[in-house]
Protein backbone atom coordinates (compact mmCIF):
# COMPACT_ATOMS: atom_id res chain seq x y z
CA UNK A 1 0.00 0.00 0.00
CA UNK A 2 1.19 3.68 -0.74
CA UNK A 3 1.51 6.04 1.81
CA UNK A 4 -1.37 7.90 -0.62
CA UNK A 5 -3.72 5.29 -0.44
CA UNK A 6 -4.07 6.30 3.28
CA UNK A 7 -5.32 9.57 2.30
CA UNK A 8 -9.32 10.44 1.00
CA UNK A 9 -10.01 12.46 -2.47
CA UNK A 10 -9.03 15.35 -1.20
CA UNK A 11 -5.85 14.96 -1.79
CA UNK A 12 -6.62 14.23 -5.48
CA UNK A 13 -5.77 17.72 -7.24
CA UNK A 14 -1.85 17.23 -6.41
CA UNK A 15 -1.40 14.52 -8.82
CA UNK A 16 -4.56 15.99 -11.44
CA UNK A 17 -4.80 19.50 -11.39
CA UNK A 18 -3.03 20.27 -14.79
CA UNK A 19 -2.70 23.89 -13.64
CA UNK A 20 -0.47 23.40 -10.67
CA UNK A 21 2.71 24.37 -11.62
CA UNK A 22 5.81 22.61 -10.20
CA UNK A 23 7.85 22.86 -7.56
CA UNK A 24 4.75 23.77 -5.95
CA UNK A 25 4.21 24.37 -1.62
CA UNK A 26 0.52 23.49 -0.39
CA UNK A 27 -1.05 24.03 2.12
CA UNK A 28 -4.41 22.27 3.13
CA UNK A 29 -7.29 24.52 4.50
CA UNK A 30 -9.38 22.16 5.65
CA UNK A 31 -6.67 20.03 7.79
CA UNK A 32 -5.51 23.52 9.25
CA UNK A 33 -9.21 24.18 10.30
CA UNK A 34 -9.31 21.17 11.83
CA UNK A 35 -6.69 21.63 13.80
CA UNK A 36 -7.79 25.12 14.92
CA UNK A 37 -11.29 23.72 15.44
CA UNK A 38 -9.94 21.25 18.15
CA UNK A 39 -8.10 24.58 19.84
CA UNK A 40 -11.32 26.02 19.97
CA UNK A 41 -12.47 23.28 22.19
CA UNK A 42 -9.47 23.13 24.33
CA UNK A 43 -10.03 26.86 24.35
CA UNK A 44 -13.82 26.79 25.61
CA UNK A 45 -12.96 23.94 28.30
CA UNK A 46 -9.90 25.10 29.66
CA UNK A 47 -10.09 28.69 30.04
CA UNK A 48 -6.22 29.04 27.85
CA UNK A 49 -6.07 31.54 25.40
CA UNK A 50 -4.55 30.07 21.92
CA UNK A 51 -1.67 31.90 20.31
CA UNK A 52 -0.51 30.80 16.94
CA UNK A 53 2.86 30.55 16.60
CA UNK A 54 4.44 32.77 13.12
CA UNK A 55 8.14 30.89 12.75
CA UNK A 56 6.10 27.71 11.15
CA UNK A 57 4.76 29.46 8.58
CA UNK A 58 4.01 33.34 7.87
CA UNK A 59 2.36 33.79 4.63
CA UNK A 60 0.16 36.16 5.07
CA UNK A 61 -2.73 35.15 2.78
CA UNK A 62 -3.23 32.14 5.39
CA UNK A 63 -2.37 34.25 8.22
CA UNK A 64 -5.35 36.20 7.91
CA UNK A 65 -7.39 32.71 7.87
CA UNK A 66 -5.81 31.82 11.12
CA UNK A 67 -6.21 35.37 13.07
CA UNK A 68 -9.87 34.38 13.08
CA UNK A 69 -10.16 31.82 14.99
CA UNK A 70 -7.07 32.31 17.60
CA UNK A 71 -6.86 35.17 20.04
CA UNK A 72 -3.41 36.43 18.23
CA UNK A 73 -0.16 35.67 17.48
CA UNK A 74 3.09 34.75 19.04
CA UNK A 75 6.46 36.30 17.38
CA UNK A 76 10.47 36.22 17.87
CA UNK A 77 11.45 39.23 15.87
CA UNK A 78 10.84 43.09 15.24
CA UNK A 79 9.30 42.04 11.90
CA UNK A 80 7.30 39.12 12.72
CA UNK A 81 5.62 41.81 14.86
CA UNK A 82 4.95 44.02 12.46
CA UNK A 83 3.49 41.21 10.04
CA UNK A 84 1.89 40.31 12.61
CA UNK A 85 -0.11 43.43 13.11
CA UNK A 86 -0.39 44.42 9.70
CA UNK A 87 -2.81 40.78 9.78
CA UNK A 88 -4.49 41.47 12.87
CA UNK A 89 -5.82 44.84 12.05
CA UNK A 90 -5.79 45.61 16.21
CA UNK A 91 -7.80 42.86 16.53
CA UNK A 92 -5.98 40.15 18.99
CA UNK A 93 -2.90 40.27 21.00
CA UNK A 94 0.74 40.20 19.85
CA UNK A 95 3.39 38.05 22.29
CA UNK A 96 7.11 37.99 21.61
CA UNK A 97 9.76 36.83 22.96
CA UNK A 98 13.63 36.40 21.03
CA UNK A 99 16.97 35.38 22.80
CA UNK A 100 18.64 38.57 21.09
CA UNK A 101 16.33 41.61 21.03
CA UNK A 102 18.91 44.68 19.49
CA UNK A 103 18.26 47.93 20.08
CA UNK A 104 17.15 48.79 16.29
CA UNK A 105 14.44 46.89 17.26
CA UNK A 106 12.85 48.54 19.83
CA UNK A 107 10.64 50.91 17.76
CA UNK A 108 9.16 48.51 15.84
CA UNK A 109 8.28 46.02 19.22
CA UNK A 110 6.96 49.09 21.31
CA UNK A 111 4.78 49.89 18.68
CA UNK A 112 3.93 46.33 17.72
CA UNK A 113 3.63 44.17 20.70
CA UNK A 114 1.96 44.21 23.70
CA UNK A 115 3.75 41.49 25.62
CA UNK A 116 7.05 40.48 25.80
CA UNK A 117 8.95 38.05 27.53
CA UNK A 118 12.64 38.57 27.99
CA UNK A 119 15.09 36.13 27.66
CA UNK A 120 17.29 37.10 30.46
CA UNK A 121 17.50 39.58 33.47
CA UNK A 122 20.37 41.21 30.89
CA UNK A 123 17.73 41.81 28.98
CA UNK A 124 15.05 43.12 31.31
CA UNK A 125 18.05 45.64 32.55
CA UNK A 126 18.56 47.18 29.03
CA UNK A 127 15.44 47.59 27.39
CA UNK A 128 12.67 47.28 29.61
CA UNK A 129 12.03 50.95 29.98
CA UNK A 130 12.20 51.63 26.50
CA UNK A 131 8.91 48.99 26.51
CA UNK A 132 8.06 49.61 30.43
CA UNK A 133 3.79 50.47 28.38
CA UNK A 134 3.73 46.54 27.49
CA UNK A 135 2.92 43.94 29.70
CA UNK A 136 6.53 42.49 29.79
CA UNK A 137 7.04 38.96 31.46
CA UNK A 138 10.45 36.77 31.85
CA UNK A 139 11.02 33.27 29.92
CA UNK A 140 12.10 30.75 32.60
CA UNK A 141 13.88 27.67 32.22
CA UNK A 142 12.22 24.82 34.33
CA UNK A 143 15.67 22.68 33.50
CA UNK A 144 13.85 19.87 32.69
CA UNK A 145 14.63 17.58 29.37
CA UNK A 146 12.38 15.75 27.50
CA UNK A 147 13.68 16.23 24.22
CA UNK A 148 16.12 13.32 23.15
CA UNK A 149 18.36 15.34 20.93
CA UNK A 150 20.25 18.13 22.24
CA UNK A 151 19.83 20.42 19.20
CA UNK A 152 16.10 20.71 19.82
CA UNK A 153 16.35 20.76 23.33
CA UNK A 154 15.33 24.33 25.17
CA UNK A 155 16.32 22.88 27.96
CA UNK A 156 19.81 21.49 27.27
CA UNK A 157 22.52 22.10 29.81
CA UNK A 158 23.94 25.90 29.72
CA UNK A 159 20.48 26.71 27.45
CA UNK A 160 20.45 30.10 25.68
CA UNK A 161 17.09 30.07 26.10
CA UNK A 162 14.91 31.54 29.26
CA UNK A 163 16.09 32.91 33.07
CA UNK A 164 17.53 29.21 35.15
CA UNK A 165 15.24 29.26 38.29
CA UNK A 166 18.11 29.31 39.93
CA UNK A 167 18.73 32.65 39.49
CA UNK A 168 15.25 34.08 40.79
CA UNK A 169 15.94 32.73 44.35
CA UNK A 170 12.22 32.10 46.30
CA UNK A 171 10.64 34.86 43.83
CA UNK A 172 11.74 37.91 45.49
CA UNK A 173 14.72 38.32 43.00
CA UNK A 174 11.76 39.16 40.46
CA UNK A 175 12.32 42.49 39.19
CA UNK A 176 9.62 45.18 40.03
CA UNK A 177 7.59 45.55 36.74
CA UNK A 178 7.69 42.11 35.66
CA UNK A 179 3.78 40.85 35.81
CA UNK A 180 4.59 37.24 33.67
CA UNK A 181 6.43 34.06 32.81
CA UNK A 182 7.20 32.52 29.61
CA UNK A 183 8.09 28.77 29.39
CA UNK A 184 8.92 26.79 26.26
CA UNK A 185 10.08 23.87 27.00
CA UNK A 186 10.36 21.19 24.24
CA UNK A 187 10.33 20.70 20.34
CA UNK A 188 8.06 18.53 18.86
CA UNK A 189 6.31 16.43 22.04
CA UNK A 190 2.88 14.58 21.36
CA UNK A 191 3.31 14.07 25.15
CA UNK A 192 1.52 17.21 26.90
CA UNK A 193 1.90 15.06 30.20
CA UNK A 194 5.34 16.64 29.91
CA UNK A 195 4.19 20.24 29.74
CA UNK A 196 2.29 19.41 33.21
CA UNK A 197 5.36 18.35 34.56
CA UNK A 198 7.60 21.54 33.19
CA UNK A 199 4.90 23.38 34.90
CA UNK A 200 4.57 21.76 38.01
CA UNK A 201 8.51 22.04 38.44
CA UNK A 202 8.16 25.73 38.27
CA UNK A 203 5.74 25.87 41.16
CA UNK A 204 7.28 23.17 43.27
CA UNK A 205 10.52 24.91 42.98
CA UNK A 206 9.17 28.17 43.67
CA UNK A 207 5.36 28.89 44.30
CA UNK A 208 5.59 32.33 45.39
CA UNK A 209 6.99 33.24 42.36
CA UNK A 210 3.22 32.02 40.72
CA UNK A 211 1.73 34.73 43.09
CA UNK A 212 3.36 37.67 41.72
CA UNK A 213 2.83 37.61 38.21
CA UNK A 214 -0.58 38.19 36.53
CA UNK A 215 -0.03 35.79 32.80
CA UNK A 216 1.65 32.28 32.08
CA UNK A 217 2.63 31.76 28.11
CA UNK A 218 3.37 28.41 27.92
CA UNK A 219 4.89 28.35 24.48
CA UNK A 220 4.51 25.81 21.91
CA UNK A 221 6.39 22.49 21.34
CA UNK A 222 3.68 20.14 21.33
CA UNK A 223 1.50 18.26 18.86
CA UNK A 224 -1.69 16.75 18.39
CA UNK A 225 -4.09 15.41 16.32
CA UNK A 226 -7.41 15.11 18.70
CA UNK A 227 -8.99 17.07 21.34
CA UNK A 228 -8.08 14.00 24.06
CA UNK A 229 -4.17 14.40 23.24
CA UNK A 230 -4.62 17.67 25.01
CA UNK A 231 -6.39 16.34 27.99
CA UNK A 232 -3.14 15.87 29.99
CA UNK A 233 -3.14 19.60 30.50
CA UNK A 234 -7.04 20.56 30.19
CA UNK A 235 -7.29 19.60 34.46
CA UNK A 236 -4.11 21.11 34.93
CA UNK A 237 -4.91 24.65 33.88
CA UNK A 238 -8.15 24.78 35.28
CA UNK A 239 -6.43 24.53 38.82
CA UNK A 240 -3.50 26.55 37.59
CA UNK A 241 -5.81 29.26 36.91
CA UNK A 242 -7.71 29.04 39.96
CA UNK A 243 -4.74 28.60 42.55
CA UNK A 244 -2.85 31.64 41.23
CA UNK A 245 -5.76 33.73 38.87
CA UNK A 246 -3.55 33.65 35.82
CA UNK A 247 -4.08 34.56 32.23
CA UNK A 248 -2.74 31.29 30.47
CA UNK A 249 -1.57 31.48 27.14
CA UNK A 250 -0.56 28.67 24.83
CA UNK A 251 1.10 29.15 21.27
CA UNK A 252 1.42 26.05 19.15
CA UNK A 253 2.79 26.55 15.53
CA UNK A 254 4.09 23.21 13.78
CA UNK A 255 0.72 21.59 15.46
CA UNK A 256 -1.64 23.73 13.57
CA UNK A 257 0.27 23.41 9.90
CA UNK A 258 3.20 20.88 10.21
CA UNK A 259 0.58 18.13 8.38
CA UNK A 260 -1.19 20.45 6.17
CA UNK A 261 1.42 21.01 4.16
CA UNK A 262 2.80 19.64 1.01
CA UNK A 263 6.07 19.81 -1.68
CA UNK A 264 5.01 18.93 -5.51
CA UNK A 265 7.28 18.40 -7.78
CA UNK A 266 8.56 16.92 -11.05
CA UNK A 267 10.88 14.63 -12.47
CA UNK A 268 12.64 16.37 -14.99
CA UNK A 269 15.84 13.64 -15.28
CA UNK A 270 15.97 10.25 -14.90
CA UNK A 271 19.41 8.06 -15.14
CA UNK A 272 21.31 5.22 -13.42
CA UNK A 273 24.31 5.69 -11.30
CA UNK A 274 26.27 2.95 -10.09
CA UNK A 275 22.94 0.62 -8.32
CA UNK A 276 20.51 3.33 -8.25
CA UNK A 277 18.00 4.54 -10.39
CA UNK A 278 18.22 9.02 -9.77
CA UNK A 279 15.20 10.90 -9.84
CA UNK A 280 16.43 14.48 -10.22
CA UNK A 281 13.03 16.58 -9.65
CA UNK A 282 12.97 20.83 -10.48
CA UNK A 283 12.79 21.53 -6.31
CA UNK A 284 16.01 21.17 -4.02
CA UNK A 285 16.42 20.49 -0.20
CA UNK A 286 16.94 24.20 -0.47
CA UNK A 287 13.51 24.55 -0.43
CA UNK A 288 13.32 22.63 2.59
CA UNK A 289 16.45 22.97 4.08
CA UNK A 290 15.70 20.95 7.12
CA UNK A 291 16.40 17.76 4.99
CA UNK A 292 19.88 18.47 4.93
CA UNK A 293 20.18 20.13 8.68
CA UNK A 294 18.57 17.16 10.32
CA UNK A 295 19.72 14.82 7.83
CA UNK A 296 15.85 13.44 7.94
CA UNK A 297 14.28 11.30 5.38
CA UNK A 298 10.66 12.93 4.33
CA UNK A 299 7.60 11.54 3.42
CA UNK A 300 6.91 10.76 0.16
CA UNK A 301 2.64 10.27 -0.56
CA UNK A 302 3.58 7.75 -3.57
CA UNK A 303 6.25 5.72 -1.63
CA UNK A 304 5.09 1.87 -1.25
CA UNK A 305 6.25 -0.99 1.10
CA UNK A 306 5.67 -3.06 -1.82
CA UNK A 307 7.21 -1.20 -4.70
CA UNK A 308 9.11 -2.91 -7.10
CA UNK A 309 11.02 0.45 -8.69
CA UNK A 310 13.40 1.95 -6.13
CA UNK A 311 14.57 5.41 -6.80
CA UNK A 312 17.20 8.05 -5.52
CA UNK A 313 14.77 11.20 -5.32
CA UNK A 314 17.57 13.99 -5.73
CA UNK A 315 17.32 17.70 -6.02
CA UNK A 316 18.23 20.07 -8.69
CA UNK A 317 21.00 22.44 -7.11
CA UNK A 318 24.62 21.65 -7.87
CA UNK A 319 25.04 20.42 -3.59
CA UNK A 320 26.02 17.16 -4.14
CA UNK A 321 24.19 16.42 -0.86
CA UNK A 322 20.83 17.53 -2.42
CA UNK A 323 19.11 14.58 -2.06
CA UNK A 324 15.93 13.42 -0.54
CA UNK A 325 16.08 10.11 0.34
CA UNK A 326 15.60 6.12 -1.76
CA UNK A 327 12.58 5.09 -2.17
CA UNK A 328 10.05 2.43 -3.95
CA UNK A 329 7.18 3.16 -6.28
CA UNK A 330 4.66 0.82 -7.39
CA UNK A 331 5.20 2.23 -10.81
CA UNK A 332 8.27 3.39 -12.86
CA UNK A 333 8.59 7.39 -12.61
CA UNK A 334 9.12 9.09 -16.00
CA UNK A 335 10.03 12.54 -17.11
CA UNK A 336 7.48 15.07 -15.93
CA UNK A 337 5.89 12.39 -12.90
CA UNK A 338 5.03 14.37 -9.63
CA UNK A 339 6.52 13.47 -6.58
CA UNK A 340 4.81 14.79 -3.34
CA UNK A 341 6.19 14.97 0.38
CA UNK A 342 3.93 15.85 2.80
CA UNK A 343 3.85 17.07 6.47
CA UNK A 344 5.95 19.78 5.24
CA UNK A 345 3.51 22.81 5.98
CA UNK A 346 6.09 24.41 9.01
CA UNK A 347 9.28 25.46 8.83
CA UNK A 348 9.32 25.39 5.10
CA UNK A 349 8.78 27.90 3.18
CA UNK A 350 10.40 30.06 6.39
CA UNK A 351 13.04 28.49 5.15
CA UNK A 352 13.31 28.26 1.66
CA UNK A 353 15.78 29.74 0.18
CA UNK A 354 16.96 30.45 -4.17
CA UNK A 355 20.39 28.94 -3.71
CA UNK A 356 21.78 28.23 -6.88
CA UNK A 357 19.33 30.84 -8.08
CA UNK A 358 16.39 27.88 -8.48
CA UNK A 359 12.87 29.73 -8.06
CA UNK A 360 10.78 29.33 -5.00
CA UNK A 361 8.13 27.21 -5.08
CA UNK A 362 4.48 28.76 -6.00
CA UNK A 363 1.93 29.02 -3.11
CA UNK A 364 -1.10 27.34 -3.82
CA UNK A 365 -3.98 26.69 -1.53
CA UNK A 366 -6.12 23.43 -1.83
CA UNK A 367 -9.83 24.41 -0.17
CA UNK A 368 -12.30 22.49 1.30
CA UNK A 369 -14.06 21.15 -1.70
CA UNK A 370 -10.63 19.71 -3.36
CA UNK A 371 -9.73 22.89 -5.60
CA UNK A 372 -6.73 24.30 -5.84
CA UNK A 373 -5.89 28.46 -5.77
CA UNK A 374 -3.06 29.89 -6.75
CA UNK A 375 -1.44 32.38 -4.12
CA UNK A 376 2.05 33.08 -4.73
CA UNK A 377 4.37 32.99 -7.56
CA UNK A 378 7.91 34.12 -7.37
CA UNK A 379 10.66 35.31 -10.31
CA UNK A 380 13.29 36.56 -10.83
CA UNK A 381 12.58 39.91 -9.53
CA UNK A 382 12.63 37.87 -6.14
CA UNK A 383 15.93 36.35 -6.67
CA UNK A 384 17.36 39.78 -7.76
CA UNK A 385 16.32 41.80 -5.09
CA UNK A 386 17.58 39.38 -2.14
CA UNK A 387 21.02 39.71 -2.83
Amino acid sequence: MTVSQQFNDHLLALWNDAALKTPAFVYDEKAIREKLAILASFRQASGCRILYSLKALSFSDLLAEIAAFVDGFSVSSAFESRLADEVLGGRGSIHLTSPGIRPADLELIAKHCRYVSFNSLSQWHHYHLALAHLRCGLRVNPALSFAGDERYDPCRPASKLGVPMSLLGDGKALPAGLSGLHIHSNCESRDLGELVASMDQLINSNPELFHRVEWLNLGGGYLFDQLSDLAPLDDRLRQLQQDYDLEVFFEPGKAIVGTAGYLVASVIDLFESGDRTIAVVDTTINHLPEVFEYQYRPLVLQESSQGKYRYRIAGASCLSGDLFGDYYFDHELTIGSKVIIANVGAYMMVKANMFNGINLPAIYALDESGRIRLEKEFDYSHYRGRL
